[in-house]
């Protein structure tokens, strides 16, 4: 549904990934600056057509706005079918794991980082936006970027 564009001017052209805890943050009002760096980057990948998901990323976006944020279910549905209208929505796949369980012995991520990075690069993104893997580093083509490092410095 939505591909390649910059996302803002430090980035080369092409598509980004949004782990879960950039769409919480999208949510959570607890914090402000990283709500409005979250809408901020959610907004520019809507406008520029080169945002993409997972659904590992919108299960746990689910799972941790209604058991941490107690969201109701039925607003955090709501949510997720937003999401996954602005977006498209890549499947988890037994290749996909073949090639997180790869990437996880080769770079020592967890699993689910590394499914992350998997359905990334899959999909042709060059930027991983996450606030849980180590920020700069490029892993098997996608740089990981924490847009709230700044913040939390």
């Amino acid at each position: 549904m939505k591909d390649n564009k910059t996302i803002n001017a430090t980035t080369e052209e092409g598509k980004v990934f949004f782990d879960s805890n950039i769409l919480v943050y999208f949510v959570d009002e607890q914090d402000p600056k990283k709500q409005t760096i979250a809408k901020n980057l959610i907004a520019e990948a809507v406008q520029n057509q080169n945002g993409v998901l997972s659904i590992q990323s919108l299960q746990e976006f689910y799972n941790v706005i209604t058991k941490k944020m107690l969201c109701p279910k039925e607003n955090a549905r709501e949510l997720v079918k937003m999401f996954s209208e602005l977006f498209p929505v890549t499947q988890v796949t037994v290749p996909l794991i073949m090639q997180a369980i790869d990437i996880s012995i080769k770079n020592e991520l967890s699993f689910w980082d590394s499914l992350i990075v998997s359905a990334a690069t899959d999909t042709g993104c060059i930027i991983v936006y996450s606030e849980d893997m180590n920020d700069g580093q490029i892993v098997s083509g996608a740089k990981i970027l924490n847009p709230f490092a700044e913040i939390a410095a």
